[in-house]
């Protein structure tokens, strides 16, 4: 009986055990090991992509409060990690983040740059130390306003901001690494037609007019390209599309700064406009170019910057410059002008021929014609739609076509003074003076000065800028004539 009472006393304490140890490992499953599971996860996640949009609320929660607090910071750790270093920082969180596969534990921020090919925007607010001065604390305000509408329009159409230098903006539509887009390298131009196809079939009555020769004869021929190695950025698909998208995004804060209501509010800030009988307007300078930067880490262990450096992105802030010189909004590149697709090219005006500093290569400067002096209308969501405004607009970017030029009811507004007449007057008159003979080209850039006169700044700034450039030399043309001038803005 003693032995019988002693085996259930066993069963009953195995039983026990059993349940007890599988309670306690559910208990330590659920309390502890999911929990941090889930926080392998999102770091694992974050270290894979930086860029990647995370939804981590569609990972289960799991733990006691204390547990769920960590979790919690974690996310909130490695979204802001992806805010304060954006897409240039993306190494970065990636190296120093990963916790598999030889992950270090020290912190190593100083990582090497590399060569990465880029649309680079840079855009500027314009009378912004008139601007810090009058609002004072409130410049903040007024900042953060003018930043909201250049980051979601920007982000909507492809882009992605790299600095906020307070009064500007530098903005980044990353095309690939220069491994990425080894296949583009310069040494299978020779074997590929299209390399120079955009531009050689061009012909003289395309908008370039007579003096598209001067773009042409710097194009590298297949044993030039070879030899730089360079990616021809015409050559990868789809680009095209990116580049449209990267006008379309500045245009549409051209637009936005002149319809959003905490904006147009300032234009009855007495502050701003005291002592003018005209109202404060928020205007804004956009400069754009194409090309390659070394994308890395700027600083120290005390501070570091991920961010990118280049000719290239000085090129755009140049561009940028510019734009107070030939009272236009929005100055391009011929190198971005070429990547646009035809549609978007047809729309563009060709401005002027110029020489920057440090650089004997003529190069042709473009604009979109803006005009906002006038009212946008509040854009609403179609009354029967189960889509909300935002979305609607994300669908529109991400659906984005070439038809969007003669379709959009914001770019047909814009460029409404960009007359078939005054184009053709205009184009008349840079021919003429790119070619030396600048009584005529005078006549016709008076007449298409004259032809905007209803224009934000009274008339048209770039024929203003030329014939402010010939009136410097007494109206004669220097014997020395090329067909292009410097350009005094840095």
């Amino acid at each position: 009986r003693q032995s019988i009472s002693n085996i259930y006393l066993m069963v009953f304490v195995l039983f026990m055990l059993v349940v007890l140890s599988t309670q306690f490992t559910g208990d330590a499953q659920r309390l502890v090991l999911a929990p941090i599971e889930n926080m392998m996860a999102i770091v694992n996640m974050v270290a894979e992509d930086p860029l990647e949009d995370f939804d981590f609320k569609s990972i289960r929660r799991t733990g006691d409060y204390e547990t769920h607090v960590v979790q919690l910071a974690i996310e909130k750790i490695t979204a802001l990690l992806r805010v304060g270093f954006g897409v240039a920082g993306a190494e970065i969180i990636s190296s120093n983040m990963a916790v598999e596969g030889g992950g270090s534990a020290s912190l190593q921020p100083m990582i090497p740059g590399k060569r990465v090919y880029a649309l680079f925007g840079f855009c500027d607010i314009f009378s912004f130390d008139m601007c810090t001065e009058k609002l004072e604390d409130e410049i903040m305000t007024f900042v953060n306003n003018v930043a909201r509408i250049v980051h979601d329009e920007v982000t909507r159409w492809g882009g992605t901001c790299n600095k906020n230098l307070g009064n500007a903006f530098l903005m980044v539509w990353r095309i690939g690494d220069e491994d990425t887009l080894a296949e583009y390298r310069g040494r299978k131009i020779s074997n590929d037609r299209s390399y120079a196809r955009r531009g050689s079939e061009r012909s003289a009555h395309s908008d370039d007019g007579e003096h598209f020769h001067l773009e042409r004869q710097k194009q590298p021929t297949p044993k030039q390209a070879f030899k730089q190695g360079g990616i021809d950025l015409r050559r990868i698909p789809g680009l095209d599309l990116l580049s449209d998208k990267a006008l379309v995004g500045f245009l549409k804060v051209i637009v936005e700064v002149n319809r959003d209501v905490q904006i147009l509010a300032y234009r009855q800030d007495e502050r701003l406009s005291k002592g003018s009988e005209d109202e404060f307007m928020l205007r804004m300078g956009f400069g754009m170019h194409a090309g390659w930067a070394i994308e890395g880490a700027v600083g120290s262990l005390q501070k570091v910057d991920a961010t990118y450096l280049s000719p290239h992105v000085n090129m755009a802030a140049r561009m940028e410059a510019a734009t107070r010189q030939f009272g236009l909004s929005i100055l391009m590149t011929g190198s971005f002008y070429k990547l646009l697709s035809e549609p978007a090219q047809l729309h563009c005006r060709k401005t002027d021929v110029v020489t920057v500093k440090g650089s004997n290569v003529p190069m042709p400067i473009y604009t979109y014609d803006t005009f906002q002096n006038q009212v946008f209308p509040q854009l609403r969501a179609p009354k029967f739609s189960n889509l909300s405004l935002r979305d609607i607009l994300i669908q529109q970017a991400e659906t984005y076509d070439e038809s969007l030029w003669m379709t959009d009811p914001d770019l047909i507004q814009l460029r409404c003074l960009a007359t078939p007449q005054f184009l053709k007057t205009f184009k008349g008159g840079l021919n003429n003076y790119l070619d030396g003979r600048w009584e005529k080209a005078r006549e016709y850039l008076e007449k298409a000065d004259s032809m905007m006169g209803s224009n934000d700044i009274g008339g048209d700034g770039p024929s203003r800028a030329i014939l402010e450039y010939m009136k410097s030399n007494d109206w004669v043309c220097p014997s020395s004539w090329l067909g292009h001038r410097p350009l005094t803005s840095k």
